[in-house]
């Protein structure tokens, strides 16, 4: 099977949609070695290459993250795939239930998604909201490192009748505190998540 666009016979070129098998098995193979690569509702979608306000983001997460959630009843997952039907999305930060020896395989939901987006804000908004709030991902979090602030999606509706999205969504200023729902006592400040 050919993985390229096609031509259809007017001499347009076809998009080939990717399933989630697909991408399974030309990961497998080594086809994307060296790039970061995730499969969307069906489209391949290469990532940007990390610039240095989104790195360092990744570092003051993480290390906020792991002060929260614990490894002996959490996992932190960063920047490693999901299984969420079709689709595989590489998000920025996972949080699971159970520790990171019970957790064996790529996670089919979340206690927690993040996203740190400078140059795919767009993308993270629409796209990816869709996709997280079609699989009941109940607490999804956009880092807005351009807007110096946290978009925090919650209460996921309408997967049921094919239009997933996010019945709340509060933007929280870096003077601003926020909590996860998956640890409702711990205090997040936002300006420790930003670079």
């Amino acid at each position: 099977m050919s993985y390229a666009t096609t031509m259809s016979p007017a001499g347009r070129a076809q998009r080939f949609r990717w399933t989630g098998d697909e991408f399974d098995r030309a990961s497998e193979r080594g086809t994307f070695d060296g790039r970061r690569v995730e499969l969307v509702e069906g489209d391949l979608l290469e990532l940007p290459p990390m610039n240095d306000p989104h790195a360092q983001a990744i570092q003051l997460i993480t290390s906020e993250l792991s002060a929260i959630f614990p490894p002996t009843h959490f996992t932190l997952r960063v920047q490693c795939p999901m299984r969420l039907g079709e689709s595989r999305p590489l998000p920025d930060f996972v949080v699971l239930s159970g520790t990171p020896r019970q957790n064996v395989q790529h996670p089919t939901t979340a206690l927690l998604v993040i996203e740190v987006s400078d140059t795919t804000l767009d993308f993270d908004r629409i796209d990816k909201a869709r996709l997280y709030a079609a699989h009941g991902i109940s607490d999804y979090w956009i880092i807005n490192v351009n807007g110096k602030c946290v978009e925090v999606r919650r209460s996921p509706i309408g997967a049921e009748i094919g239009d997933p999205q996010y019945g709340e969504l509060r933007v929280y200023s870096a003077a601003q505190t926020l909590s996860p729902l998956a640890a409702p006592q711990a205090v997040l400040r936002v300006s420790d998540l930003l670079p």
